[in-house]
């Protein structure tokens, strides 16, 4: 290496040691406080039960523990439950009429196996869970996926082992991964600005880098808050209290045209799920499913079904493509044929436009906002069920 090289790897090293390593150091800093931390996520959860505020519980990617404590707790005064992955965040208990009362159980990156495992569970293991309400994502794949649904154990010592068995062998590398991610490093210059703009900036950096969790706050619509992470710290991003995600994080979809092209290419992740069995759902789910829906029928209750609400325009683009509109009415005619033999319902939310949603409540190609959730569950309601007091009349089984 002669002296020129030396002197640009130097360089870079200097560059390197005086952007990165600060940046590094100040978010393993942050994170240790949060990062497989399980007594902030028990904590978060006890705030809530209290208060019925929004809050952010460490982390926003791996929310089984939390959730399933809130879970717990809201069992003695809920009869319904919503599963799923964030695709269902959206769900609020405003979407469901009387005599229905949901929790939103959903978390990322949820297929639709380790659903149905959560859903046998409380099936057997509670009394007044009588509402599944689960979704059927072909989008993501969910309905493709391979394998037999197994059991999972929704118990919260089951929880918590798993929880403190993963909090116990973070290895370094995956901290540095998580204090270099892009949303840590936004994060951090966001609060870097809050504490050099702050008129006490003692007092903005104690509460971020030395105390564990944020002051109680309002929300814009009066709702409390508290954050038990630094990441999106005082903004409401998080968790309601009947589950749902607030996804104040999140900007709108400004132009949903460059999103519905590129998920209509053939590379995209979308139109290889499409194609991952030809359109044809896991007979083994489908089974499963019904088994299920016969017990929430044997409690006086009912499975409903749907197929999650995509971007405007994006199934639409799929149904009129040469390649892939077979594909997908297959998949369709299936699960219609298989909800009518089994007289089992599903709500096909896919086109979303049809139920009044637009591109700006939609985080993304497959990530509705409660407004949209909103219009859809409402349409259902009135258009093929009525609901009214103790009772709902559901419709016959088929594709809605």
């Amino acid at each position: 290496m002669n002296r020129s090289h030396k002197r640009y790897v130097r360089l870079m090293l200097a560059c390197f040691a005086a952007t990165l390593l600060p940046i590094l150091a100040l978010n393993l800093q942050l994170g240790s406080q949060t990062l497989g931390n399980t007594s902030r996520v028990r904590q978060a959860s006890t705030w809530q039960q209290a208060t019925h505020g929004v809050t952010y519980a460490p982390t926003l990617s791996d929310t089984g523990l939390f959730k399933t404590l809130r879970l717990h707790d809201r069992l003695p005064e809920i009869n319904g439950v919503v599963f799923g992955s964030s695709t269902v965040l959206g769900v609020s208990a405003a979407a469901f009429p009387p005599p229905m009362k949901a929790y939103n159980f959903a978390q990322t990156g949820h297929g639709l196996i380790s659903v149905i495992g959560e859903a046998e569970w409380l099936m057997a293991h509670t009394d007044n869970v009588k509402y599944l309400v689960i979704p059927l994502d072909w989008s993501l794949g969910f309905i493709y996926a391979e394998g037999e649904p197994v059991p999972i154990d929704l118990a919260i010592a089951a929880a918590q082992q798993q929880a403190t068995t993963h909090a116990n062998t973070v290895p370094l590398l995956d901290r540095v991964r998580d204090a270099l991610s892009y949303p840590r490093v936004v994060s951090l210059f966001d609060i870097l600005r809050q504490i050099l703009r702050a008129q006490d900036s003692r007092a903005v950096f104690r509460q971020y880098f030395l105390q564990a969790v944020s002051d109680d706050y309002r929300c814009a619509d009066g709702t409390w808050a508290k954050d038990f992470d630094t990441i999106y710290r005082g903004t409401c991003t998080g968790f309601r209290f009947d589950g749902s995600a607030t996804f104040a994080n999140l900007e709108p979809v400004k132009d949903a045209r460059p999103l519905i092209l590129s998920a209509t290419v053939s590379s995209s992740k979308y139109t290889i799920n499409l194609m991952s069995r030809q359109g044809e759902p896991n007979p083994a789910m489908l089974r499963h499913l019904a088994a299920l829906a016969r017990q929430a029928e044997s409690k006086g209750g009912k499975l409903l079904l749907f197929m999650p609400p995509l971007l405007p325009g994006m199934e639409a683009a799929f149904l009129q493509h040469p390649q892939w509109s077979a594909t997908l009415e297959h998949t369709k005619d299936a699960l219609r044929a298989w909800a009518t033999r089994e007289n089992m319902v599903i709500l096909d939310a896919g086109q979303s436009e049809r139920f009044g949603c637009n591109a700006a409540e939609f985080a993304d190609e497959h990530h509705a906002f409660s407004t949209c959730y909103a219009k859809v569950f409402a349409a259902f309601w009135s258009n093929y069920s009525r609901t009214g007091g103790s009772n709902i009349t559901w419709p016959s089984g088929g594709l809605y």
